[in-house]
């Protein structure tokens, strides 16, 4: 007989499937990965808003992308400017000055000097209109580079480039000429000549040449790797080089005054330069010995003629560039190969000279005015 009365075991009170699991063994890790939902505890769950962060995350990656995108074609086909119009620079070319523009027009005198003359005439700003809708220059907003070249000191040319319009500048200036009844000009070929000392031309980039006479101008139509030769800097507010015809004509000329100077000159083969704007313009200037000279002979010679003409431009009443102070600090040294002189150019100098180069112009196109003879009309 039965201790109880109930024969069948007794149950738990905490049913098997609300017990809590024991742990599971060691050495499995797929054994410890927690069961899926719906089998044992229940999913923790999911924090709420974390979905909606992470979308604006990307999103506001997407828009960066693109923005940076849409900045970048900007640059690349609506502003970014490569050089054109040193590409353009005669074959025979010996002295070369380039200008950037966008510096230039960040200098202080340039800015307060000369910009005013775009703005103070009404008659010019008529006339800048007048251009602009014949040829699609925005004068000078439009302009990036002006090289100014010459041969022999007597024919020069030069060259303008920049977000300008091909095949439209000779025939839209055609036609203002025309309209205002310039008088001397007629159109020859490609080019136009404007009186007896200017032609004008555009190459196939859309750079602007205008030269003293057709020869050079059909000289620098094409495009060539000419500025490489001379060792123009590409990089510089104001650049140049000379070559070794400019440095021999440049000695016969001295000779006369100063023979000493003369004799150095003979020494040098070609030099090439920067002057940097700004508050504190500096100029550097690199010399290439000739033949059989050595820079470490050159230098000493060179800084002595600097102190020469020092004493030479102190006698004169007036310095307006600011010259003989530049000289002062001049020092000529022997680097490598090459001779480098560097100095610092006074800006009180540079401003007197704009000023009095503005006033200039101003005084000529007033004059101008005054008896209504157009710009291309002979003298």
């Amino acid at each position: 007989m039965p201790d109880t009365l109930i024969e069948e075991p007794i149950r738990p009170t905490v049913t098997d499937d609300l017990a809590a699991p024991e742990p599971a063994p060691e050495g499995d890790p797929a054994e410890a990965r927690p069961a899926p939902p719906g089998e044992g505890a229940p999913a923790a769950p999911q924090r709420p808003g974390r979905p909606r962060g992470a979308a604006c995350l990307v999103l506001a990656i997407v828009l960066a992308a693109l923005l940076a995108g849409a900045a970048l074609c900007v640059y690349l086909f609506f502003w970014r400017y490569v050089p054109t119009a040193r590409q353009h620079i005669p074959g025979d070319a010996n002295i070369v000055v380039r200008l950037e523009t966008a510096d230039l027009a960040l200098f202080g005198p340039v800015r307060r000097h000369f910009l005013p003359l775009l703005d103070d005439a009404p008659q010019t700003a008529s006339r800048k209109a007048r251009i602009e809708a014949a040829t699609g220059l925005d004068f000078p907003s439009d302009l990036r580079e002006i090289v100014v070249a010459s041969t022999d000191a007597t024919s020069w040319v030069a060259l303008a480039g920049g977000r300008i319009p091909k095949g439209r500048f000779v025939a839209g200036m055609e036609k203002v000429a025309r309209d205002e009844g310039w008088a001397g000009v007629r159109r020859e070929g490609e080019l136009l000549l404007i009186g007896p000392r200017a032609v004008l031309g555009q190459a196939d980039d859309g750079t602007l040449v205008l030269g003293t006479d057709a020869e050079i101008v059909r000289a620098a139509l094409p495009a060539s790797d000419e500025w490489r030769r001379l060792d123009l800097p590409e990089q510089g507010a104001v650049t140049f080089a000379l070559t070794s015809a400019a440095w021999s004509g440049a000695a016969t000329a001295a000779s006369r005054v100063l023979p000493r100077a003369g004799a150095l000159f003979r020494r040098i083969d070609h030099a090439s330069g920067t002057l940097a704007l700004g508050a504190e313009p500096a100029l550097s200037m690199r010399l290439a010995p000739a033949s059989g000279e050595a820079a470490a002979a050159l230098a000493p010679d060179t800084q002595a003629l600097l102190g020469s003409l020092k004493l030479a431009l102190a006698v004169l009443p007036v310095d307006v560039v600011g010259a003989g102070a530049a000289l002062e600090g001049a020092q000529a040294l022997a680097q490598g190969e090459l001779v480098e002189i560097r100095t610092k150019w006074p800006y009180e100098g540079l401003d007197r000279a704009c000023a009095e180069l503005a006033h200039r112009a101003r005084a000529a196109r007033d004059a101008r005015n005054a008896d209504g003879t157009a710009p291309g009309a002979a003298p």
